[in-house]
């Protein structure tokens, strides 16, 4: 644990706390060589590139520029060394969108992957594991993709996918994949553990009850360690490590929760009756996974917060643990020398509400949706610090390949991120672009429109007077000429879209 992380601690209050996360996390490896290690050592032709991925981790959930009580000493080293982007948004915040953007450099709306909902991409569209392979990379992934790879094309692009596919819904696809093999061979099997989730006092909130190396997210973790302690990677290599928590059941092991049980959490912006005066696509949202929670939380409102910060506590302790599992990877790596000559890329497809605006999960533009982390780790070409500017998902692929020296499709629309990477200043864009589920948002630095084409409706924040999003002013005759402008950037960046529809005034 830094001294710091420490001090912030003990300031709260909570130094027992800090001792528990010492036990579950461990002390992170040594600062890297630093700017005389670089000036020494000669760049990389073809760096390897290690993506790192979670599933609901939020822009918030990075220590460095957010939640400073998170204990996540492998995430604090690579912001520590690298660029961590203050306002990197998810170009489709929901699984699949958001996993079709990144393999593609493309919006949703050419990809065509606007919501949960398999099948491949077109034959159009550039596909990043074969754009480095054509680059001379071995493409090796571990965990969680979601991708609905083609009969002809069984691992899309990858040489190889040690596959733990989702958590899981009862009977979903991916039961039947290496992760259910090796809970198998331990008499378990996924509905195990879901159904826990149901029967458990509170809706999908546990601590895992078995050996720790079982849990899905340890076994990512070791199966990704010992790709790289046997040498199972080949120069120049394209590694995808995807974790699936901290994505629901939130079950980790008590040990990384039990901290995070004890301190007073955020438990989410919102107001009550807030999500009437919101698009009914929210509210929709609301119900349509693991409803019961929402509908535990309005039969028993004054447990609310109970409700909320169990989840959370759940939460951040998945993220803890995930943080450990990572730490390993990256010792490994130091231990042989092929630290700097990676390319590290932390994300996530996007965030989760956790109680903001009387939401759980994903699905919408807001910032706890759709602002993830961004941190980007490479000696050579990276500089220190962080990024204000704004980016997006539809970015990594064009900026991976950049960094790998590869030619860039002409079909991405993505920009290469590698100008800010290089400079701690600057910026590429003003805006970004998100559309998940048929709707359409963008983000500015003052303000963020939404429009709902199925409901004919729209909702619009100032974030400079309201940075919670709280109050919707698609409605407000004050705001309408901000309303027309933004929505006609949105028909430009679009120009099919949205169709003519009559707005409904809230």
């Amino acid at each position: 644990m830094t001294s710091s992380r420490r001090g912030f601690l003990e300031q709260a209050g909570l130094g027992a706390m800090a001792l528990a996360l010492v036990r579950c996390v461990p002390e992170g490896p040594p600062p890297s060589e630093g700017d005389a290690g670089r000036a020494s050592r000669q760049p990389v032709d073809r760096p390897n590139v290690l993506l790192i991925t979670t599933d609901y981790q939020s822009g918030m959930d990075v220590p460095a520029i957010g939640h400073r009580f998170l204990e996540m000493p492998t995430l604090d080293r690579l912001s520590r060394e690298g660029a961590v982007f203050r306002r990197h948004y998810s170009t489709g915040p929901i699984c699949i969108p958001a996993r079709n953007t990144w393999i593609t450099g493309q919006y949703p709306h050419t990809h065509g992957k606007w919501e949960n909902v398999g099948g491949w991409v077109p034959e159009t569209s550039p596909v990043l594991m074969e754009e480095l392979a054509g680059r001379g990379y071995q493409t090796t992934a571990v965990g969680k993709l979601h991708l609905g790879f083609p009969d002809d094309r069984p691992l899309g692009g990858f040489d190889r996918w040690v596959s733990a596919d989702r958590k899981g819904n009862f009977g979903a696809a991916g039961q039947q994949d290496d992760y259910a093999a090796f809970l198998a061979e331990r008499g378990l099997e996924r509905d195990d553990y879901l159904r826990m989730g149901v029967e458990a006092p509170m809706p999908h909130v546990y601590d895992w009850p078995w050996d720790e190396s079982w849990h899905i997210d340890a076994y990512v973790g070791a199966r990704a360690l010992e790709i790289v302690e046997r040498s199972e990677l080949k120069e120049p290599w394209f590694f995808w490590v995807s974790f699936n928590g901290p994505h629901n059941p939130w079950d980790p092991p008590a040990r990384c929760s039990a901290p995070y049980k004890e301190m007073d959490l955020p438990l989410g912006h919102t107001f009550p009756g807030e999500l009437a005066t919101k698009p009914t696509d929210h509210t929709r949202l609301r119900f349509n996974y693991t409803g019961e929670i929402a509908r535990r939380i309005d039969s028993d409102y004054p447990r609310r917060d109970q409700i909320i910060h169990a989840i959370r506590a759940g939460h951040y302790g998945n993220l803890t643990f995930i943080d450990e599992q990572v730490g390993r990877v990256i010792q490994a790596l130091e231990r042989r020398g092929e630290l700097d000559e990676t390319v590290i890329l932390w994300t996530s497809d996007h965030g989760s509400h956790l109680g903001d605006h009387d939401l759980i999960h994903k699905g919408t533009h807001y910032d706890a949706s759709a602002r993830v982390p961004l941190v980007v780790r490479h000696p050579d070409r990276v500089e220190p610090g962080v990024r204000n500017g704004f980016t997006a998902h539809v970015d990594l692929m064009p900026t991976i390949l950049s960094l790998a020296g590869a030619p860039l499709p002409d079909e991405m629309e993505g920009r290469d991120l590698t100008p800010l990477l290089e400079e701690a200043e600057g910026s590429v864009q003003d805006e970004v672009f998100i559309e998940v589920r048929g709707n359409v948002s963008i983000v500015t630095d003052r303000w963020k429109l939404g429009l709902y084409p199925h409901d004919g409706e729209g909702d619009l924040y100032d974030l400079e007077d309201d940075p919670y999003e709280l109050i919707n002013r698609f409605g407000d005759g004050d705001y309408l000429g901000v309303r027309e402008e933004l929505s006609e950037q949105i028909r430009v960046f679009s120009p099919e879209w949205p169709p003519a529809f009559s707005v409904v005034d809230r």
